[in-house]
């Protein structure tokens, strides 16, 4: 239950869920993780904790990653992970109901968007509207309702990859690959298992291409020292290992996220193909952050491509506008402007 007249935007992300609260900003934004006890329900942990039992391997929870490819997995564990968020979000403010704008993965079905739906009115949500991620993150990026050329809009979040070509304020057409983040550090686990014998855990594998930063081979100096299980074997050992090759890597990876937005330009029609190659691409979720993305696709398609001043955030800022009138969101949830 939430205090008076609390409105909050909730961008629910397979790595991340991010907490806006209206007047105030962005006041969390913590993993998708949720620890329930081995043997039953009962919630242990949530969040960054959750998370870090699950690094760890600890064998004290149940760790569960609700949202998978930008949709609901497991209702009962999203439903339990975002009433944990809000209640962590607000503290003693947690007195009545909130109203609730989420949102929702580009392309998703009927069922996945009842499923999202369920979950969030099963947190604790009073009033719920739904909105689709393409859309928030382009308002979040600054992308004006009374600008009639269009943009397209590309989120890289952890598990799946939206685009969108938005024309004033409204989302004329969207689709979504399921590939993003994730697939980069599984990338990643495969090369170290390739070259060095040795299985690593995924918070490995993404530290490395935290510390690696980008797609540019000249990025890739020093070593890392990392703790690793036998591919062939139950020793469990440290290893050094170089972090060369791993650019070319992530490169390939993102490769299917480059032909889908070839194919978004091509298949468009002519005078919305005659936007995109003007205005570009506007980049923005937390793998836009790879340094030389941009300019791979600039070199690969030929187009202006433009990251959002803050990609990781930019769909929750983008909520937190709809926030200061919910009246000018319609009711499908694509599209926000004086016009609906």
């Amino acid at each position: 239950m939430l205090g008076w007249n609390v409105d909050l935007g909730l961008d629910i992300g397979t790595s991340n869920l991010r907490v806006y609260q209206r007047t105030v900003g962005i006041v969390l934004a913590e993993p998708s993780a949720i620890a329930f006890s081995p043997s039953g329900d009962d919630v242990i942990a949530a969040g960054t904790e959750a998370k870090l039992i699950a690094d760890q391997g600890a064998s004290e929870a149940r760790v569960v990653f609700p949202i998978r490819a930008g949709v609901v997995a497991d209702h009962h564990a999203a439903a339990e992970l975002i009433r944990a968020m809000i209640r962590r979000a607000l503290g003693r403010r947690y007195l009545l109901m909130p109203r609730v704008v989420a949102s929702l993965a580009t392309g998703a079905t009927p069922v996945e968007r009842a499923a999202l739906h369920h979950a969030v009115q099963s947190a604790g949500a009073r009033r719920l509207t739904l909105v689709d991620q393409t859309l928030a993150g382009a308002i979040g990026a600054g992308l004006v309702p009374t600008d009639r050329s269009g943009r397209l809009v590309v989120n890289i979040g952890g598990g799946i990859t939206q685009f969108g070509l938005v024309v004033q304020g409204r989302l004329v057409w969207g689709r979504s690959l399921r590939s993003g983040g994730h697939d980069l550090d599984e990338a990643i686990r495969k090369m170290i298992r390739n070259r060095y014998g040795v299985g690593v855990s995924a918070a490995t594998a993404e530290q490395m291409k935290l510390q690696v930063g980008g797609l540019v081979p000249q990025t890739a100096r020093g070593r890392v020292t990392m703790g690793g299980a036998e591919v062939y074997g139950e020793i469990f050992r440290n290893l050094e290992v170089t972090l060369d090759g791993i650019p070319e890597v992530l490169a390939r990876t993102l490769a299917p996220v480059i032909n889908e937005i070839h194919w978004c330009i091509a298949e468009a029609p002519t005078e919305q193909r005659a936007d995109i190659r003007t205005n570009g691409v506007l980049l923005m979720g937390g793998t836009a952050l790879l340094h030389g993305l941009p300019q791979m696709i600039r070199d690969r398609l030929g187009v202006p491509v433009v990251r959002a001043r803050e990609p990781a955030h930019a769909v929750a800022l983008g909520l937190g506008a709809i926030l200061q009138d919910v009246a000018k969101l319609s009711a499908d949830g694509q599209r926000f402007g004086s016009a609906v």
